[in-house]
């Protein structure tokens, strides 16, 4: 992730036609990374990203990734953008080299109607087949899309549009949803109480989806209002929404993916409603809490999520997260729950440590990540990093797989 915001692409319109994980991993398992290099840095007004990673090994065939980025400032607050990305499988000759190619543009304003922001956001992104029998055609494997904001206060808002073509699937992206068109716009407005000694602010905020599939036939359809949005003078919030939302499902759908609950086809017409509040995050101790019961296929769900945060010293960040949902369907019940514990210590300005665990009871893994961190001087670093997994089997933890690496960064300007 060093270095990513190089590489991201359309900031908020939620295409990647680069997602780093593609790379090394094939249907969850690691590939090794045979070799590889990189390139970032700034020159005058041009930010530059470049990959070149050849994988193979554990009966996968070797692949060869491209990764480049130019992204150019023009103007005084805008900036236009290229990406380009080729995947090449050595060892399989019924598999094409897949080329993706995609151009972003971001045009801003700090002075409309004199002292107002304003942007324009626009994007295109193709790419070749992924197969060689593929029979899409060359507008299918396109996703294309705009966006206006005008993000200012007290008002402010935005719509945007978007086109994901059913056959696009960039071979070193991520696309979770193909074949749909959206129109999403948004607007909110916040009250200040600057004579108040308890209330600091007040915000009241509309949102609204329509999505539809390539032949217009509606798909998700949401509208959510959220009329409480209190922020008081001590640093405490509390937020209350409701929202109405509209599902089709054209083929059945497996929720647990393990055959046990089959969500039929149909349309799906549900209310939601949402509270949660939060202390201050500046305090040693502050918690925050949320419940959402909504109408969730065809029967409801009760999801309910907290969270801790200490900080009893300087320099030592602690937290704890835990989210449960309860889901009652026509079609069965279950239960989910999530946890996380976090840990952040920085040794001396020049050190830190970082520690992950997490458990969830629907894959019943049990992971847990440690990161040490050394800035040698500013742009060398030294990271040691350790990584183990186990899986939940009759009621015990069996170890999956453990991992160990060591990193060291260096960044030369000139």
């Amino acid at each position: 992730l060093e270095g990513s915001s190089v590489f991201s692409f359309a900031e908020a319109s939620g295409v990647t036609p680069f997602f780093s994980r593609r790379i090394g991993l094939v249907g969850g398992e690691a590939v090794p990374i045979q070799a590889g290099a990189r390139a970032i840095g700034r020159a005058g007004n041009s930010n530059i990203g470049f990959y070149q990673i050849r994988t193979g090994g554990n009966n996968v065939n070797t692949e060869d990734f491209t990764v480049a980025r130019l992204k150019q400032n023009i103007w005084s607050e805008s900036t236009i953008g290229f990406v380009y990305t080729r995947r090449a499988t050595l060892d399989a000759s019924e598999v094409p080299v897949r080329q993706t190619v995609g151009v972003d543009f971001d045009a801003g304003t700090s002075t409309f109607l004199g002292d107002k922001n304003l942007q324009f956001q626009a994007f295109f992104v193709w790419h070749d087949k992924n197969r060689i029998d593929e029979e899409t055609s060359d507008w299918n494997r396109t996703a294309r899309g705009i966006r206006l904001s005008y993000p200012n206060f007290p008002f402010s808002g935005h719509v945007s549009y978007r086109e994901l073509g059913e056959g696009f699937r960039p071979a070193v992206g991520i696309a979770p949803r193909v074949g749909f068109r959206r129109l999403q716009p948004s607007a909110d407005y916040t009250f200040l109480f600057p004579n108040s000694g308890l209330l600091r602010s007040y915000q009241i905020d509309v949102r609204y989806e329509h999505l539809v599939n390539m032949d217009f036939e509606p798909e998700t359809i949401e509208l959510r209002v959220s009329p409480i949005d209190i922020e008081f003078e001590s640093g405490e919030e509390f937020s209350a929404s409701v929202s109405r939302n509209y599902e089709g499902l054209d083929r059945p759908f497996d929720i647990l993916r393990d055959g046990s609950i089959i969500i039929p086809a149909g349309d799906y017409n549900n209310w939601a409603f949402s509270v949660e509040a939060e202390t201050a995050s500046f305090r040693r101790v502050s918690v925050s809490a949320e419940f959402d019961r909504e109408g969730f296929w065809s029967g409801y769900r009760n999801q309910y999520s907290s969270s801790l945060d200490l900080r009893p010293y300087p320099g030592i960040n602690l937290s704890a997260d835990w989210s449960r949902s309860d889901v009652n369907l026509e079609e069965g019940e279950f239960t989910t729950d999530l946890f996380r514990f976090n840990t952040n210590v920085d040794l001396t300005p020049w050190t830190s440590f970082t520690s992950i665990l997490q458990y969830d009871t629907v894959s019943d893994l049990l992971g847990l990540f440690n990161r040490f961190r050394w800035i040698i001087q500013p742009g060398a670093d030294l990271y040691l990093v350790h990584t183990w997994n186990w899986i939940q089997v009759d009621n015990r933890f069996s170890p999956l797989e453990t991992q160990g690496s060591v990193k060291v960064s260096y960044t030369y300007r000139f």
